[in-house]
């Protein structure tokens, strides 16, 4: 999925205000509201889905510790990484066909964690039928064939803290000892399972720790990718 690797590094400076803050947990029983929570990039879209009500044969579950997610067969297993719907789940009028979850560390450049659905319709569409239900919506803006909103945090801040000024410039990695975390809606990969879709999906991107992971990623083990 070098592609949204690409597509990361490219699109992740944005001017941005605000800083994204928890929400206490509802009971999720619309895809809508699951799209809320999931739009956070944290742990609440993880926990909402421990006692979510969706339409039945769309997305299946599995329990991961004390959360659920949607089941894979490993993040970081090459064709282990998506599972596809049985049925849709319709979000806003998006048809949402599957979701992935795949984490990968580059030598002298970072971890990365992608994880997200995959969506019938063209990008901009997409994104605009979607902004509506997005947390921080006003700071989830268009640049070129993306629609980003982006924070960083540099490792030793307060673990709920994110920035939103002195983001990484596009086609740059992100330093060491920052972490970007991004929602992206953006063209697929060019192959197969994305190809000819549109991912949303949410990343956390650079020196990513394990206290980090296990915060925000409750469905991983947080040392994968020590």
């Amino acid at each position: 999925m070098i592609h949204m690797f690409r597509s990361l590094l490219a699109g992740v400076a944005l001017l941005a205000a605000g800083a994204t803050c928890a929400a206490p947990a509802r009971t999720v029983s619309t895809p809508e509201q699951l799209l809320t929570e999931f739009s956070r990039c944290d742990a609440q879209f993880f926990q909402s889905l421990r006692d979510a009500r969706l339409p039945a044969g769309t997305l299946r579950l599995s329990d991961y510790g004390p959360v659920k997610a949607p089941t894979i067969m490993s993040p970081l297993q090459e064709g282990g990484t998506y599972q596809h719907f049985e049925k849709p789940l319709v979000v806003n009028g998006v048809p949402l066909i599957g979701y992935y979850n795949q984490a990968q560390t580059i030598k002298d450049v970072g971890n990365f964690l992608f994880w997200g659905f995959v969506a019938d319709g063209a990008p901009q569409e997409v994104a605009a039928k979607l902004k509506p239900l997005i947390i921080d919506s006003q700071r989830f803006v268009s640049q070129g064939k993306t629609t980003t909103r982006a924070e960083i945090r540099r490792v030793g801040d307060p673990i709920g803290q994110w920035r939103t000024e002195g983001l990484t410039g596009p086609g740059v990695a992100t330093p060491f000892g920052f972490v970007d975390r991004v929602l992206m809606v953006d063209a697929g990969d060019s192959t197969p399972p994305l190809a000819g879709h549109t991912t949303v999906f949410c990343s956390l991107q650079g020196t990513v720790t394990a206290p980090l992971l296990q915060v925000y990623r409750p469905d991983l083990n947080a040392h994968l990718l020590d």
